[in-house]
């Protein structure tokens, strides 16, 4: 997969047509990913390549200058659209030049001339250009100018709300993880690479290693789940906190902290993906580490109770 940045000043190399999906892809869920089916089903019948067209930034972060928090980090949203087969990722910045461009010009200059689009698919609420004046019904209206065919998809709805990603992130503040999955069709995940912890959980019988999440991934309220961790293209069933530890830190930093059931690993500076199944308990402080051991074994039994309720899906 080639990653570009800026279309107004990078040569992006297009060897042929491209099937392109243009919105901002954070979480990637059901939604998204019929797009990305609709691409890869071009790609085979069409010979074309694929193309995802997104921003770094989401335009309410560029314009009021605040940071905020995603389903998915940029890492990980590169990793997600690498398995699904994307040849030209184009991530771009939220440049003055790119706000201002008029619709129409965005099309020609940017989706025509510079990505060779033959193939667009996008949602009824796709938005681009100045103000976000450009829609579904201008790139129909352009398609026999500049020679290409859109697709256009309805929304996709759970319990009677379109599933989006604003929908998705109040269920994952609330700690919904069961709902979200739903939402996403795959498990929420996070990525991170294994740091050097306390090893206070293997003095207690449960060792365990620690992710450092960046502070743009939105993550669900502290407290214990089960999960799955993927080492190597393995999936483990384990337990993961997330918090700050409070029986053992005296400091607010957020961690996640994981043990994998049954199997002793080192994963010193390897990457792990935790993908989230159910919210155990919330984070508590104890008296002492006996209190904190009986409950953690407590929550390892539940754990086990979870794997096997979910383990036709996991």
């Amino acid at each position: 997969m080639k990653i570009y940045g800026n279309v107004l000043t990078e040569h992006i190399q297009v060897n042929k047509g491209t099937a392109l999906v243009i919105g901002k892809f954070d979480g990637l869920h059901k939604g998204h990913r019929a797009l990305l089916e609709m691409l890869s089903k071009a790609k085979a019948e069409e010979d074309l390549q694929t193309a995802i067209f997104t921003f770094v930034r989401s335009p309410v972060e560029a314009l009021a200058n605040t940071k905020q928090q995603y389903i998915l980090t940029t890492e990980e949203k590169r990793l997600f659209m690498e398995h699904n087969g994307i040849d030209i990722l184009v991530e771009c910045p939220l440049e003055p030049e790119i706000l201002s461009i008029e619709p129409e010009a965005f099309i020609e200059d940017i989706l025509v001339k510079r990505l060779g689009i033959k193939r667009i698919f996008c949602g009824e609420d796709c938005g681009f250009g100045y103000k976000r004046r450009g829609n579904a019904s201008l790139l129909k209206s352009l398609e026999e100018k500049f020679g290409y065919k859109t697709t256009v998809i309805k929304k996709l709805q759970y319990g009677g709300r379109d599933i989006s990603s604003t929908f998705i992130r109040e269920e994952i503040e609330k700690g919904n993880i069961e709902t979200v999955n739903e939402l996403l069709g795959y498990p929420y995940t996070t990525i991170g690479i294994v740091t050097k912890g306390q090893q206070l959980g293997r003095t207690l019988g449960f060792p365990t290693f620690n992710i450092i999440p960046t502070e743009d991934k939105l993550l669900p309220p502290n407290g214990v789940y089960y999960t799955n961790s993927i080492i190597d293209g393995e999936r483990y069933p384990s337990i993961t906190n997330i918090g700050t530890r409070p029986t053992v830190n005296g400091d607010n930093n957020i961690t996640i902290e994981t043990n994998i059931l049954d199997v002793s690993i080192d994963l010193y500076k390897k990457t792990v993906e935790l993908e989230f199944f159910n919210y155990i308990r919330p984070e508590k402080k104890f008296g002492s580490t006996d209190e904190l051991k009986a409950a953690v074994e407590n929550d390892i039994k539940r754990c086990r109770e979870e794997n096997e309720r979910l383990g036709a899906r996991v």
